[in-house]
C-alpha cells in the first residue's frame, strides 16, 4: 500500500508542477563482487557541470538525491575505489559498479557493520542476502530459515513467539498450497529477493492473518540480463540430485524472468512400533517394523513478466507449475501380527496463474487461479500370524480448482493517517475418490466419491498512523465461510504498535487472530492403509482452527531481540494415533481439540567477534497446555514446560578466496502432543561454502543432523493406551551444491549518446 500512496502523491505533484520531470534520482553502488559499498559520495552536476546536490550511499549501497534536473552527471567518489562518472536522464540509475583503486591507502581502514534489519512502516525488513552471507545457503527457502527467530520443523517454517508463519510474494498471497510454495522457494536464488518483511500481525491488505513473511522480489529499471545455474547432489541413505536455472531480463518499462528446476529424489523411512494393544480384556504385544521407500521425479517451472511505464501503474503476471510424473513407492511391514507389502505409484500436477494490476490511483486488483490433480494406485497384500490373508487394489485421486479475486484501496487523509479497506472473494471445488478392488479376503474399507464446494468472502477496513517515533495500525476483517453444510461468520481484529523511544531501542506490540483450514482429504470419509495394522482415517465435519496471539517485542541496536508471547488456538486439529477398542488396528486420525495454548518468552542474541566469527543464540521457554474432551473415549487435559535452544555459528576462514564454515545445533526438552509423550531431541549441522570467480560461483557442502537425533522417540502411556514409536533412522543428509551467476549485462543511458551493451 505504501507504493500506491507514493505513486498517488507523485502524480499529484506532477499535476501541480505542470511538468513530467521526476523529483529524485536513486540508485545503488556495488563493488565487482556485487556487494554494496557504504559511504560513497555521489555528487550531481547539471549539463553545464554546475553543482546541484550530493548524497552518500547507505549500508545497503543505496542513495537518493532530490532534484528535478534532467539530464545530469553523477560523480561517485570513495577513497578505496576509482572515481566513476555517469551521465543519464533516468530516475533510477540501477547498480553502479566501482573498481578498487590501485593507489588506495592501505593504512586507512574504514569498518562498519551492515544492519540486517530496518523498520519500515511497522514491519521488520531484513536484507536476506546479508542474513545468509557466508552461510551454506543454497536458495530463498533455506535463507528464510536463517532469519532471527525463524526455524524449520517437519518441513514447515515457524516464527518464535508466533508459531506457524505464512509466506507471501510481493505483498500478495497465492492459492498454491504450502508444499507447492516451498518447492518454488527452493528453486529461487537468494539474490532474487530484495528483502524479507517479518510481520507478527500482518495487515489485512495482505489477505493473510497472524504472522507472515513478505518476500519482495527485486525489480530492475535499467536494461540488464542476468541469471544463475545450479546443481545439487544429496545423500540421505539414497543418492538424489536436482538442477536448474534462473534468468532475468529488465528494462526501464518491463521485466521478465523464468525459473526451471528438475530432480530425482529417493527416500527411506524406518518406523519401529511396539504396541501393547488390549482387546476384549486380552493384551496383544504387537511389534512391527515399517520400511517405507519412495522415489519420484519432479519438475518446477515459473515464468513472470511485469510492465510498469513510469507514472502509469504496474501490471504483472506469473505462471507457476509443478509436475511429478513418476512417484513410486514400496512399503514393507514385518512383525508379530502381520507381514504387509504395498506398492503405491502415482503422479500429480499443479498449475497456478496470477494477474495483478496496481494503478497510480484506485484499487489494487489481483486474480489468482490454481488447479491441482493427482492419481494414485496401490496393490497391498497382508499375511497375518494366524494364517489368514487379504489382498486388494486401491485407486484414488483428487482434483482441486481454486480461484480468488482481491482488491485493496488506501487513502492518505493527512497528518500521517492512512485509511485502508478492501476484500477477497474465493471459491474452491474439490473432487476426491477412493475405490477398492478385493482380490483375496475382505476388509471394512468402503469406496468413496465426494465433491466439496468451499466459499469465502472477506471484507476489511482499517487505519494506520505514522508519527515521529513509530506507527500504529488497527483493522478488523469480517469473513463468511461455507464448506458443504458448514457455514460460519467470523471477525478478525488486528493491531500493531511500534515505538522507538530512543536511538537503538524499538518496542513492538502485536495482536492478531487467524483461522487455519484442514486439507480437503482429511475431511473425507475415507480410510487408507499403511499396512495390515496401521491405517489413516478421514474425519467428516472437521472444523477450521481459530488462533489468537499477542507479542511484546523489544529490539536493541537492531540486533538483540527480547519477546513475550501468548497463543490460544481453539478447535486446534492435528493427526494423532490411538489403539482401536474393537479390533487390532492402530488408527491415525485428525481431530479437533478444545484448545492448544502456549505462552512464554524468547531471546535472540547475536555476537560478532572480529571479522571471523558470527554467532547467534536463540533461547525459547514456554508453557504448553492441550485439552480435548472428545478424544475418542479418553479425554485429556495436559500441560508441560518446554525449552529450546539454537546456536548458529559462521566462521570466515579466508577472505580471498572467500571460504567460510558453518556450525549449528539445537536442543529441545521433552514435550507433549495430545496423548503422546515426546522425548528430548537435538541435532548438529555443519557446512562449508567457497565463493570464487569474483563472487559469481559458489560451491558448498553441508551435513544436517550429523548424529541422527532430530526426530525424537515418542510414546503413549495414557488410560490403557501403550505405544512406542521410533522413527529416528536415516535422518542424516549430506548435500553438495554448485551455483554460477552470469550476466550483469547492462545498457546505461548517456546524454545524446546511448552506450552499447556490455557483458561476460
Amino acid at each position: 500500500m505504501k507504493r500506491i500512496l507514493l505513486l498517488l502523491v507523485y502524480s499529484v505533484a506532477l499535476l501541480a508542477a505542470g511538468r513530467s520531470s521526476a523529483q529524485s534520482v536513486r540508485g545503488r553502488v556495488v563493488d565487482q563482487a556485487r556487494q554494496p559499498i557504504v559511504g560513497v559520495a555521489i555528487v550531481m552536476l547539471d549539463a553545464d557541470s554546475t553543482y546541484v546536490a550530493a548524497a552518500a550511499s547507505d549500508a545497503d549501497g543505496r542513495f537518493s538525491i532530490q532534484s528535478a534536473v534532467r539530464p545530469y552527471r553523477l560523480l561517485f567518489q570513495h577513497l578505496a575505489y576509482e572515481m566513476q562518472t555517469l551521465a543519464s536522464d533516468c530516475d533510477d540509475t540501477g547498480e553502479t559498479e566501482l573498481h578498487e583503486s590501485a593507489n588506495s591507502l592501505e593504512a586507512v581502514v574504514v569498518e562498519g557493520e551492515k544492519p540486517i534489519v530496518r523498520v519500515e512502516q511497522g514491519r521488520l525488513a531484513y536484507d536476506l542476502e546479508a542474513v545468509s552471507k557466508g552461510k551454506a545457503v543454497n536458495n530463498a527457502y533455506e535463507a528464510l530459515a536463517k532469519l532471527p527467530g525463524v526455524s524449520e520443523q517437519d518441513g514447515t517454517l515457524t516464527l518464535a513467539g508466533a508459531g506457524s508463519v505464512a509466506v507471501i510474494l510481493n505483498g500478495k498471497p497465492t492459492t498454491m498450497s504450502a508444499e507447492q510454495l516451498v518447492s518454488l522457494l527452493r528453486s529461487t536464488p537468494v539474490d532474487r529477493i530484495e528483502k524479507a518483511e517479518v510481520m507478527y500481525s500482518a495487515p489485512p491488505q495482505y489477505h493473510v492473518r497472524g504472522a507472515a513473511i513478505n518476500l519482495v522480489l527485486r525489480r530492475g529499471s535499467e536494461h540488464a540480463f542476468s541469471g544463475e545455474v545450479h546443481g545439487n547432489y544429496t545423500n540421505r541413505f539414497y543418492s538424489n540430485w536436482d538442477a536448474g536455472g534462473n534468468i532475468v531480463f529488465t528494462a526501464p518499462k518491463w521485466s521478465a524472468e523464468a525459473t526451471y528446476s528438475t530432480g530425482q529424489v529417493k527416500a527411506k523411512r524406518i518406523i519401529d512400533l511396539n504396541s501393547q494393544h488390549t482387546l476384549a480384556g486380552r493384551l496383544h504385544e504387537i511389534i512391527q517394523n515399517q520400511n517405507i521407500t519412495n522415489e519420484a521425479t519432479w519438475h518446477q517451472l515459473r515464468a513472470a513478466a511485469e510492465y510498469a511505464p513510469e507514472g502509469k501503474g504496474r501490471l504483472s503476471a506469473a505462471y507457476t507449475a509443478s509436475f511429478t510424473p513418476r512417484n513410486d513407492g514400496l512399503s514393507r511391514a514385518n512383525g508379530s501380527l502381520v507381514n504387509s507389502v504395498s506398492s503405491p505409484r502415482g503422479d500429480n500436477a499443479m498449475h497456478n496463474a496470477s494477474l495483478r494490476y496496481t494503478p497510480v490511483s484506485g484499487p489494487d486488483l489481483s486474480l489468482d487461479y490454481t488447479r491441482y490433480s493427482s492419481t494414485q494406485s496401490a496393490a497391498m497384500q497382508n499375511r497375518y500370524a494366524d494364517g489368514s490373508e487379504t489382498a486388494f487394489d486401491v485407486l484414488s485421486g483428487q482434483t482441486v480448482d481454486r480461484i480468488s479475486f482481491s482488491l485493496n484501496q488506501a487513502h492518505g487523509v493527512g497528518k500521517g493517517w492512512e485509511l485502508t479497506y478492501g476484500g477477497v472473494f474465493g471459491w474452491a471445488g474439490d473432487h476426491d475418490y477412493q475405490h477398492y478392488t478385493f482380490r483375496e479376503g475382505g476388509t471394512a474399507a468402503e469406496n468413496t466419491d465426494s465433491h466439496l464446494d468451499e466459499y469465502t468472502a472477506n471484507l476489511y477496513a482499517g487505519f494506520s498512523k505514522q508519527f515521529s517515533k513509530g506507527s500504529f495500525s488497527f483493522s478488523a476483517a469480517g469473513e463468511y465461510y461455507r464448506l458443504g453444510g458448514y457455514d460460519n461468520w467470523s471477525l478478525y481484529p488486528q493491531a500493531t504498535l511500534l515505538w522507538t523511544p530512543a536511538e537503538g531501542h524499538l518496542l513492538q506490540f502485536s495482536l492478531s487472530s487467524d483461522k487455519t483450514y484442514p486439507s480437503y482429504w482429511e475431511m473425507q470419509e475415507a480410510t487408507s492403509y499403511i499396512d495390515g495394522y496401521s491405517e489413516i482415517r478421514g474425519t467428516p465435519g472437521l472444523r477450521p482452527s481459530k488462533s489468537y496471539s499477542g507479542q511484546a517485542l523489544y529490539m536493541y541496536k537492531q540486533k538483540y531481540i527480547f519477546m513475550l508471547f501468548w497463543n490460544e488456538m481453539p478447535d486446534y486439529f492435528i493427526q494423532t494415533a490411538w489403539q482401536a477398542p474393537d479390533r487390532l488396528a492402530l488408527v491415525y486420525q485428525t481431530l479437533n481439540w478444545n484448545t492448544n495454548r502456549q505462552w512464554g518468552a524468547n531471546v535472540i542474541l547475536p555476537l560478532r567477534i572480529g571479522k571471523w566469527l558470527d554467532t547467534r543464540l536463540t533461547l525459547t521457554g514456554l508453557r504448553m497446555t492441550q485439552r480435548c474432551d472428545t478424544f475418542h473415549d479418553m479425554a485429556f487435559d495436559r500441560s508441560k514446560w518446554l525449552g529450546r535452544g539454537e546456536l548458529d555459528n559462521t566462521i570466515r576462514l579466508i577472505r580471498k578466496p572467500d571460504l567460510t564454515l558453518e556450525l549449528s545445533g539445537h536442543y529441545q526438552t521433552a514435550a507433549i502432543q495430545g496423548t503422546y509423550d515426546v522425548d528430548a531431541s537435538w541435532s548438529v549441522n555443519a557446512g562449508a561454502k567457497w565463493t570464487f570467480d569474483k563472487g559469481r560461483a559458489t560451491l558448498s557442502v553441508r551435513c544436517n543432523d550429523i548424529f541422527e537425533h532430530s526426530l525424537p522417540f515418542a510414546k503413549v502411556r495414557y488410560r490403557g493406551q501403550y505405544l512406542d514409536m521410533d522413527s529416528g533412522a536415516y535422518t542424516r543428509s549430506v548435500t553438495v551444491h554448485f551455483a554460477y551467476r552470469f550476466g550483469s549485462y547492462k545498457e546505461k543511458k548517456h546524454r545524446k549518446v546511448d552506450t552499447s551493451r556490455f557483458g561476460h
